[in-house]
Order: structure tokens, then sequence, then C-alpha cells
């Protein structure tokens, strides 16, 4: 019994290393043909990752962006080419930005991008075309607002030596920190994991710019104070001698004019008969 199994698992053994050998053999003779198939299935696999991903497609409208890639909170790379009075417009730029003339599509368009959470205020459009027009940004998209419009979490290069050593600067925090904006609600996008990490970086910027009394939430020195009362003061009583003198000037010519003179006696001998 015993002499059995030794012979089964004998063959068996034999078995595997002829067939081992076998393949070897054949993959051997035949490596260019398995060369060539490993890389069809590695240049299909790149085509297919480069199509999902849409590594060469532009978007010229917010309506041409997948609606999966919104989903996925994706995020796109632009450049900002106009700024409004509450968004940018935003160029797309694909992944792999190839120029081929016969291919290029002819469409010109930009993207609406609004910084989510943000409402911009005195200042923030001057320091956004500063600071942020023509250069390369990328946003994260968490939603299409009633506007048409990206909501978005923007981000860019900090200017100068910082943009080498220190980490990418977002623009939504940028401008709340600076005073330059003001934290309002994302209407419409539903509440999870990144409107309240979104919100709460927002509001502890927001902090930071009323302590520090940056932009809006500058206050007037005392100085400044009694300025404004001492001008406002002065403008009254500026309006307060106009007055005076028009009324001076129209009894000068009441007097001056004899028939003017008796209809104003005669209204007010009529008036003091009335009464009695």
């Amino acid at each position: 019994m015993t002499g059995n199994k030794d012979t089964n698992a004998g063959g068996s053994a034999a078995y595997q290393k002829a067939y081992f050998n076998t393949l070897t053999h054949y993959l051997d003779e035949h490596v260019n043909a398995v060369r060539n198939v490993s890389t069809v299935l590695a240049i299909a696999g790149v085509a297919f990752a480069a199509r999902s991903v849409r590594m060469f497609t532009k978007f010229y409208t917010v309506a041409d962006i997948p609606p999966h890639f919104i989903q996925k909170n994706l995020r796109l790379q632009g450049k900002v080419v106009h700024v409004r009075d509450q968004h940018l417009q935003v160029e797309h730029i694909p992944i792999l930005h190839i120029r081929i003339p016969f291919l290029m599509k002819k469409a010109e368009g930009t993207l609406g991008v609004h910084l989510a959470g943000v409402k911009f205020e005195e200042g923030a459009v001057d320091w956004l075309r500063e600071n942020v027009h023509t250069k390369a940004v990328f946003f994260k998209m968490l939603q299409v607002n009633s506007s048409k419009q990206l909501d978005c979490v923007v981000t860019t290069r900090r200017p100068g030596w910082r943009g080498y050593l220190l980490s990418s600067m977002c623009l939504n925090e940028e401008l709340v920190r600076r005073g330059l904006g003001k934290v309002a609600p994302i209407e419409g996008l539903q509440v999870g994991t990144t409107y309240v990490k979104l919100t709460k970086r927002l509001l502890r910027a927001e902090l930071v710019a009323e302590r520090k009394r940056r932009g809006v939430w500058t206050e007037p020195t005392a100085v400044e104070r009694y300025k404004a009362r001492y001008d406002n003061a002065k403008e009254d009583m500026k309006m307060a001698v106009q007055r005076r003198k028009k009324e001076v000037v129209e009894a000068g010519r009441v007097l001056a004019s004899p028939a003017s003179l008796f209809k104003s006696l005669w209204k007010f001998a009529s008036k003091r008969f009335r009464r009695e």
C-alpha cells in the first residue's frame, strides 16, 4: 500500500516537472510573442485608464464634465482668465496637454468656478486679479450650484520663494483669513465629511481675520471715530447755514415787493379774523 502511494507521488512530481519544462521551453522559443502580448496589454490598460479619466479631453463648459467626476470630487487643473464679482473664469487644462492642430477642438469656453463657502467682500476681486489672474490653479469640484457654476476648493502655488518651500495655498481660506471674504453656507451641498471639514477650516480662518482686525473686520480707531463725528457735525452745520441763508433771501424778496408785502399782510389778516 505504501509502495503504491510512493509510486503515485513520484509520478505526479515527474508530471509537474515535465509540464514546467515544456512551458519554459515554449516561452523561450516564443519570447518575442510573449513580450508583444505584454506590451499590447499594457497599452490597452493605459488607454483604458486615459479614457476613463479623460486625460486628453478639454472641458469648455460645466455641462461637458461627466457627472461622476463631480460626484467623486475629482480635481482638475486650469488657468484663471477672468476674475468676476463672485467667481473665477477658468480655462481647463487636460492632464496630458498635447497640441495637435488637426485634432484640436475649435470651440472656446471657460468654466465658472465659485470658491465654495466664501462670499467676496470689498478688496477680494482686486487681490485675486493681482495674485491669481493668468496663473495655474487646481480646483476640487464639490457640486454644480444654482448659477450653473462649479462650487470648488481652489488651490494654487504660493507666490515667490514660499511656493517652493511651503504647501499650496487654498484660495478659499486665504480670502477669509485676509478679511476679504466671509464664510457663507454652501447651498445645495449635502452635509457630509467634505462640507464639515471645509466649513471648519473657513471658520478658523475667519476667526483669525476677526481677531487680527483684517479687511472687513477692521474697526476704526478713537481718532478716526472722532474725525468722522467732526466731519458729520461740520456737514450738518454747513447745510443749516445754507438753509438759513435761503430763508433770509426769500424774506428779503417779500419785503422788497409791495405787492408781495400786501399779499402777505392780507393772508395774515384773513387768518386772524377767521380765528376770531
